[in-house]
């Protein structure tokens, strides 16, 4: 979502000539989308699109094209066709693939998380094992900078990171060994360096469950910071972990059902009263948790809607 106009942007997850970026206006009386544009996703396959706080910037990770891309905003919300990328296929800084052969044959490119001060970018690099840390000037002619690259364990495939409200924590979620990590976040001029927390990581399996078909996917931090959700798709499961005050460490709380198949992304609602899951595995399906923002606990039987390959879920 734009963060002060109705306008929601979405990836066009295609190849060629069909990946795109769109912007909708919001119709909210009516509760419709209209196309306000599309431009190139400048790389094939783009699977996470961001705002910058000031909503002057459009950001787009390229899952098999390797790349990262960054968009203008007119001020009807529309997209510039003025794309400044980094593509990690063809930049020498980029490093070396990772071992998992049939999942890290390329760089692959997986979110783009804005920092709290709306001054980096973070891209989970799942091919390379390795986060990209961009120092971004939105509204600029050149909003990317050069990234700070983070290695990450070998053969790991980071997907996703999300900010602890300390602003000083950051969760990893790696999508091919299942484990979750915390990376202490230090801002040095226009460096961005994350360092990796020893002792931190934490399997998001059960004891002895075999890694064979399962995948790590989206982590959420409750407001208060106390909590983090995680999902696991495979045992389709989501798990809700204890922040350690003071350290941010994790610990096991509750592991339930995420009442359907291949749980895609979680997400809370405004009020942060339900926790939603979309589980886009056949047949595809929402499943609706009452969250008890106390205790961080979920219910265990959420309510369930029929949705066909469900994805994604924002509240305009």
């Amino acid at each position: 979502m734009h963060p002060k106009l109705p306008v929601m942007y979405t990836v066009n997850s295609s190849s060629g000539s069909h990946a795109g970026i769109s912007g909708y206006k919001i119709d909210a009386a009516r509760a419709e989308l209209a196309l306000i544009n599309t431009v190139s996703a400048h790389g094939d396959g783009p699977c996470a699109v961001s705002v910058d706080r000031t909503g002057q910037s459009v950001f787009a990770a390229n899952y098999p094209g390797g790349s990262v891309a960054a968009f203008g905003v007119n001020s009807d919300g529309s997209l510039k066709d003025n794309a400044s990328d980094f593509d990690c296929r063809k930049n020498p800084a980029c490093g070396e693939l990772g071992p998992v052969s049939d999942r890290q044959e390329a760089p692959h490119m997986h979110c783009v998380t804005i920092s709290p001060k709306n001054d980096f970018m973070l891209v989970c690099n799942l091919g390379e094992d390795a986060i990209e840390v961009f120092p971004i000037a939105p509204g600029t002619a050149k909003p990317l900078g050069t990234p700070t690259r983070i290695p990450c364990r070998v053969g790991s495939g980071p997907r996703h990171v999300a900010f602890h409200p300390n602003g000083r924590w950051v969760y990893c979620i790696h999508e091919l060994d299942c484990t979750i990590d915390l990376y202490d976040w230090k801002v040095k001029g226009i460096e961005a360096p994350m360092v990796l927390r020893a002792g931190s990581t934490v399997s998001l399996l059960k004891p002895d469950t075999p890694m064979t078909g399962n995948t790590g996917c989206e982590v959420v931090v409750s407001d208060n910071g106390r909590y983090v959700y995680t999902c696991v798709r495979g045992t389709n499961e989501i798990v809700v972990y204890r922040a350690g005050t003071g350290n941010g460490l994790l610990a096991e709380q509750q592991r339930l059902s995420c009442g359907g198949l291949i749980p895609r992304y979680i997400a809370f609602d405004p009020s942060r009263r339900w926790l939603v899951c979309c589980n886009q595995g056949a047949p595809g399906s929402v499943t609706v948790f009452a969250h008890d923002a106390a205790t961080g606990r979920l219910s265990e039987t959420p309510k369930t809607f029929e949705a066909n390959t469900a994805m994604f879920v924002a509240w305009v």
